[in-house]
């Protein structure tokens, strides 16, 4: 059976030049202007993005059939979800500019992980993780570090595929989340990873995509189709034997709303059973993902085939 090209196949399309410019815009003009220059940028990116349109109308058609109350604009669709997409890069931006600060966010943290994390590093009191996704903007998360001076998040990304786009967060002031490149979990990253944890920090990982390599998935259903996603945050959460938690930051009526609670207090596993409780793990993120995209349909900003529906 033919595969899809891996997401990080694909190029980036926002050059140096053109994201030194977005943060000249969002830093300088008012929000206003910024949205009407927004909106020119996105209409020339969907007019020359072919295949993501395709791949969006793929998503649309399983939200609809998964979740037909699900709030997914009947008209216009796809280009909404672009003109979301924009709007996310700019308010990245905004934040690193302190444009958007802690009171301008909503919280959602049923399990008092903001009380945990003010603890962490004292006492022996170790870090944990969030299992985080392309839904919304996680960006955000900044403001939660900016309330608690002492948190520190380490993001586990695979940077090579987004370069300039690092770069600009850098230059605009991105220098309060710690990124760290990760192709795979060998043993010295599983060590460095672990230091950290015993500091007191948190680490940060994206569940929905699969690896840069593309091996070590799970399939799992997802709106209603088979799909493949990491096995990595969970082998990693066995591995340092810390708890889980999950992160979404959708933006709702324009104020964005950091969500947070306990996934799993610690995973466990035999060499028997570790393929089946990571399976298990993964499609209980699966179906967090899918309710949340039912929420927010237009703010999961994954452009690729990711169900592999050319090969059908």
């Amino acid at each position: 059976m033919s595969t899809a090209p891996h997401w990080a196949a694909k190029n980036e399309r926002g050059t140096p030049f053109f994201l030194k410019v977005t943060a000249w815009i969002v830093y300088r003009l008012p929000a206003t202007l910024v949205k009407i220059v927004v909106y020119a940028v996105v209409t020339y990116f969907y007019a020359t993005s072919a295949a993501e349109r395709r791949h969006l109308r793929h998503y649309h058609r399983r939200i609809r059939q998964t979740f037909p109350q699900a709030n997914l604009p009947e008209r216009h669709a796809v280009f909404r979800h672009f003109l979301a997409f924009g709007e996310s890069i700019g308010d990245r931006f905004a934040v690193w500019q302190k444009k958007i600060r802690f009171c301008d966010v909503q919280y959602h943290d049923p399990d008092n992980l903001a009380v945990q994390s003010e603890y962490t590093g004292q006492e022996g009191q170790r870090g944990q993780i969030f299992i985080t996704s392309h839904l919304g903007n996680t960006e955000i998360c900044r403001a939660f570090s900016a309330r608690h001076p002492g948190f520190v998040m380490n993001v586990l990304v695979h940077s090579r595929h987004a370069e300039a786009f690092n770069r600009a967060l850098k230059e605009a002031g991105a220098d309060d989340i710690r990124l760290i490149q990760v192709t795979e979990l060998d043993a010295a990253l599983m060590l460095e990873l672990n230091a950290r944890l015993d500091a007191g920090q948190w680490l940060a990982i994206a569940a929905d995509r699969i690896p840069v390599r593309g091996e070590k998935t799970v399939t799992v259903d997802f709106l209603g189709a088979p799909a493949l996603l990491p096995q990595g945050p969970w082998l990693l959460a066995g591995l340092l034997r810390a708890p889980i938690n999950i992160l979404f930051a959708p933006k709702h009526n324009g104020r964005y709303r950091i969500s947070i609670r306990r996934f799993c207090d610690e995973v466990t596993w035999t060499r028997n059973n570790r393929s089946t409780v990571i399976a298990g793990l993964a499609q209980r993120y699966a179906d967090e993902l899918a309710a949340e995209c039912a929420q927010n349909p237009l703010q999961w900003f994954n452009f690729y085939d990711f169900w592999n529906d050319h090969a059908a």
